[in-house]
């Protein structure tokens, strides 16, 4: 299960979320999987969208220096994470 979770999050992070526009290069492909950790734990405990948007906010304000956060890009990006994190660790699935 860990590894599965890790990939679709690891995806979302690239193809959805990407402020420093890695995209497509293999070479940076675990650029954001330091960040997987938190947002697993946000998962793990049933956090909402509102404290995953703020971990990317955080993460891209104090960690990555981006000043002009995308809010509504962010909560996009935190809608599919919690998407996965409710197949992964809903108590009723």
């Amino acid at each position: 299960m860990e590894n599965s979770i890790i990939s679709k999050i690891r995806f979302v992070l690239i193809n959805d979320w990407d402020p420093i526009s890695i995209g497509d290069n293999s070479n940076l492909s675990d650029e954001y999987d330091g960040y997987i950790g938190p947002i697993m734990e946000i998962l793990r405990k049933q956090g909402d969208v509102d404290e995953l948007a703020y971990l990317l906010k955080k993460i891209e304000n104090l960690e990555m220096g981006i000043g002009n956060t995308n809010i509504k890009k962010l909560y996009n990006v935190a809608i599919k994470l919690k998407k996965i994190g409710n197949i992964y660790y809903n108590s009723s699935n």
